[in-house]
């Protein structure tokens, strides 16, 4: 099935969701970005225990959307995504309350993790909503434009966290709690049930994902790749944030600056991308491209420490983010049975985070190891990416042929 450009054409609900994206990224993103600076700078935890502590979140979100994703193709998406997300509103709240009032840090882990859990479940229904609301040929338009008012936000979201910082890092999450009050009550008023139940037949057809899902080799294949990426991939957050801050001694509001642009480049360019990506090729080559692009950017970073250079980093590792996320979900769901897209979803999600954790605790390990010589890290992780993208480059052919077998089914 040929991918097409259509962004006017997607249904309104689609939109909506969208804008609940929009609202979420302004709130979520910049607690993310910040929250390794809170444990370092404030808490006065060394590198590899922020790192554990960020991975751990990541497997914990990993063990509970690889149960999300088929809880969502069981009850459906609504109810993950308005009745789920509620109880982050109190926890970003107690987030807020503990680097306030100087808290024990146990107390800010635990309200972290619970975000956390929230999110992942949360996360594989939405992602399926949008799936469910188009059809294959316009699903890389609907991912695009989601993520273009995702994206939107991730430039608001830093800018207001910086800002924020400037007068106190635990306002950062009282914002997100008040924002994730507002997601909420978008999507209750205007997203309804997008999840058609099979019948009993159906279901019956397909009692065993986990088997289904094994027995699909360019599936697991696609799984492992995706691993070796998520490690590369994660030292464009953590990783960056604490070089950025801790060892090249940027102000906390030129952070906010830096994943501003991520946002920025998204909602200029992501459209002009979807064009290209919608009059040529597979999703998969194109997801090829975009890694040799987070190559090039990441080998720029042995070059010049300066904040000009961070900054064209960031510049070019948004361009291959805007060939790779709207990838990732077309691919997910082509290769998923009707009635199982949120079960690959979730399980691609569970395992491609073991590669998140690794990137976290391993990547800032690492970067303390050559905090004296940091170029040396970031020429590494080039190498690294540049190699996941010839993999990617090697699955295109092997994705064409099934998805050319699949239309003539």
């Amino acid at each position: 099935m040929e991918n097409q450009f259509n962004i006017r054409g997607l249904r309104k609900e689609l939109y909506y969701i969208g804008f609940a994206r929009f609202i979420r990224a302004t709130g979520r993103v910049s607690s993310f970005v910040f929250l390794p600076l809170v444990f370092i700078e404030l808490y006065r935890e060394p590198f590899l225990i922020t790192g554990v502590i960020v991975g751990l979140a990541t497997l914990l979100m990993a063990v509970v959307q690889s149960y999300s994703g088929r809880l969502t193709d069981r009850i459906g998406r609504r109810i993950l995504m308005v009745i789920i997300p509620i109880p982050n509103v109190l926890a970003f709240f107690l987030m807020f309350l503990a680097i306030d009032l100087h808290l024990s840090v146990y107390l800010l882990l635990g309200a972290f993790y619970v975000t956390t859990l929230i999110n992942a479940l949360q996360f594989p229904a939405l992602q399926a909503a949008i799936a469910d609301l188009s059809p294959p040929e316009h699903r890389l338009s609907a991912y695009g434009m989601v993520r273009m008012m995702v994206n939107t936000g991730s430039a608001i979201g830093p800018l207001t966290g910086g800002f924020l910082a400037t007068i106190g890092l635990q306002y950062i999450f009282l914002l997100a709690s008040a924002l994730t009050v507002v997601e909420i009550v978008v999507i209750y008023f205007s997203v309804p049930e997008t999840y058609n139940f099979p019948t009993p037949q159906k279901k019956e057809i397909s009692t065993a994902p986990a088997k289904s899902i094994l027995s699909d080799r360019f599936f697991i294949s696609f799984i492992i790749v995706g691993i070796i990426f998520a490690f590369f991939l994660r030292q464009n957050s953590i990783s960056l944030s604490v070089y950025a801050v801790v060892l090249e001694k940027l102000p906390l509001l030129y952070l906010g600056y830096i994943y501003s642009v991520n946002g920025l480049v998204v909602v200029a360019l992501q459209l002009p991308t979807l064009r290209l990506m919608t009059s040529r090729w597979s999703a998969m080559t194109w997801r090829g491209v975009g890694v040799l692009f987070y190559a090039t950017a990441f080998s720029l970073l042995s070059i010049s420490p300066t904040f000009t250079m961070i900054m064209i980093y960031m510049f070019i590792a948004t361009i291959g983010e805007n060939f790779i996320s709207p990838t990732t979900q077309t691919i997910v769901t082509s290769l998923a049975p009707p009635d199982k897209k949120g079960t690959y979803i979730g399980t691609y999600s569970f395992f491609t985070s073991t590669g998140s954790f690794m990137g976290s605790a391993l990547g800032l390990l690492l970067l303390s190891i050559l905090k004296g010589i940091p170029a040396e890290f970031w020429i590494y992780i080039s190498i690294g990416t540049f190699a996941v993208s010839m993999l990617y480059f090697s699955m295109s052919f092997t994705m064409r042929k099934r998805t050319v077998a699949a239309d003539h089914a």
